[in-house]
């Protein structure tokens, strides 16, 4: 792990290595869509829980469907985790 990462355990003992901050680039990106559609709430979480998180039990692909096979304790536990590297609720950010 190097500083630029923090390494989180989940309730049931699952490692999870997340970016230490995100930046606005990786908030940019998880907002950006092709036609233009805005994106729901839930939608938004789950593209910057993707950009937050590098690594789940060591395993660096399939992000995505590494963070849906997590038990929702885990999950919540996650999304309180990546809602402390953003200041406030990030879904209102982008709104203001």
């Amino acid at each position: 792990m190097d500083k630029s990462t923090k390494t989180v355990t989940t309730p049931s003992g699952i490692p999870i290595e997340l970016k230490a901050s995100l930046s606005a680039g990786d908030f940019l990106d998880a907002n950006d869509t092709p036609n233009g559609v805005e994106l729901s709430k839930v939608q938004l979480s789950k593209r910057i829980m993707d950009a937050a998180v590098v690594s789940v039990d060591g395993v660096t692909t399939d992000i995505p469907t590494a963070l849906r096979n997590l038990s929702l304790p885990d999950y919540i536990f996650l999304g309180k985790e990546v809602a402390k590297l953003v200041e406030g609720d990030f879904t209102r950010a982008k709104t203001q």
